[in-house]
């Protein structure tokens, strides 16, 4: 018997050893390694019975340090109102966000004011995507130069498509200035009386913004030249810091609008329309006319401003109709004036703002892959309301990693009698 024994032992033991083998020759070729990350090669089984891996640089790690650098690449999106849901969720998908409440004053005792209504749907219908491949060089890197490599410029370019996205809301901003000629420094007490008047809350700076173009970042930074000493901290770093009480800042970003064409811009209103309405006919202006979902649109009587949201032309001079939002606020009796401005061609919108007219939504996406061939991560803030995801995978074909990061997100405007536009001349 204990012959038998030692005599399968011997010959089972090439077969337990290709076994062996052969589990880890599976873990490198699927790049799932049972630690941290992901295997990179052969080098070290034989010799030391181990595999390289990727260490720190885990699917964890890389949605770590880009959220990070996401949030420090934001521009105009870093200063808005964020909402933000924990649950997964897929492209198309809708969610409840929390808009910021506001109350009116009554008579003690009153009635409670109810919260409900205080929530709005955003549908998170961006999915924005960078995929780079790592190779066995890279991934000897130190983690500052993976970072500075290629974690940063992936960040970054995730964060610029996220803040042309929200810039693209300036088409529903329906106030507007028109800067100087050569912009100048009291351009933007001009934009903050419109936001005074409007009653937009003044009083928490850290609130209000104020976003330029390269024109007018110029232009303001030597006038403050001129002011101050040019040896002063802000001058040196470029920065504008705080100016009449906004958080000014140049984003490349600044949208740029080109309005219709009309001989003339006034007409009037055609037919009587309720409060609500999101569309009106309008008179009485000259054959040609063409306007453009962005320009603005004021009615005599009316003290509030209107968006056009759809382009619309009337080519014979008869009334034609023109969407409008937000919905009217006062009712038409069908003869009242209407002004339509029209800017020209390609100018630059400032965008004078409150953090609470304008929102980023973002959801964590699944990571129902995980495991199954891919390495996946995701990272999400609460309190900054962003949430990032990170995927890992090898292809052995080409002997590298791929990394892509990945952010699902959708912008909504709350209030936008919360911003105006500074219309370059």
């Amino acid at each position: 018997m204990r012959n038998a024994l030692k005599w399968a032992a011997i010959l089972l033991l090439p077969a337990l050893i290709l076994c062996i083998f052969g589990a880890h020759l599976h873990a490198l070729t699927t790049g799932v390694s049972a630690g941290v990350g992901v295997a990179v090669g052969l080098k070290g089984l034989a010799v030391m019975g181990a595999t390289n891996t990727l260490g720190n640089y885990n699917e964890t790690f890389f949605a770590q340090e880009a959220l990070i650098q996401l949030e420090k690449a934001l521009g105009m999106s870093g200063r808005v109102y964020k909402g933000y849901n924990p649950n997964p969720q897929v492209l198309g998908d809708t969610i409840q966000v929390r808009r910021p409440s506001t109350f009116t004053a009554a008579d003690a005792p009153s009635a409670d004011q109810n919260l409900a209504t205080e929530s709005v749907a955003i549908t998170l219908n961006t999915w924005k995507e960078v995929k780079f491949s790592l190779t066995d060089k890279d991934l000897s890197l130190t983690s500052d130069k993976i970072i500075s490599d290629h974690i940063r410029p992936a960040a970054v370019a995730l964060a610029d498509i996220v803040d042309q996205t929200l810039n693209g809301l300036y088409k529903q901003i329906p106030w507007y200035t028109q800067m100087s000629a050569t912009p100048a420094l009291s351009d933007i007490t001009k934009l903050k009386k419109v936001m005074f008047d409007n009653k937009v809350p003044m009083r928490d700076e850290s609130l209000l913004h104020l976003q330029i173009g390269s024109n007018e970042q110029m232009a303001f930074q030597n006038a403050m030249t001129v002011l101050q000493n040019p040896q002063a901290s802000g001058l040196r770093d470029g920065s504008l810091g705080t100016l009449y009480g906004f958080d000014t800042f140049a984003n490349q970003n600044a949208p740029s609008h080109t309005s219709g064409v009309a001989a003339d811009s006034t007409g009037t209103v055609d037919g009587a329309n309720a409060v609500g309405a999101t569309s009106i006919s309008i008179s009485a202006v000259t054959a040609g006319i063409t306007v453009k979902a962005g320009d603005i649109l004021s009615i005599a009587g009316d003290p509030q401003q209107y968006n056009i949201a759809a382009d619309a032309t009337d080519a014979d001079g008869s009334a034609f109709v023109i969407t409008i939002t937000p919905g009217l606020k006062k009712a038409t009796a069908g003869t009242e004036v209407v002004t339509i401005f029209l800017g020209g061609a390609a100018k630059t919108q400032n965008i004078a703002f409150h953090s609470n007219a304008f929102c980023l939504a973002t959801a964590p996406l699944s990571d129902m892959g995980n495991q199954l061939g891919a390495k996946i991560a995701t990272i999400s803030d609460p309190i900054t309301g962003l949430s990032l995801r990170s995927r890992l995978f090898y292809v052995g074909d080409s002997s590298t990693v791929k990394v892509a990061l990945d952010i699902l997100f959708g912008v909504k405007t709350l209030d936008p009698n919360l911003a105006v536009r500074g219309y370059a001349a």
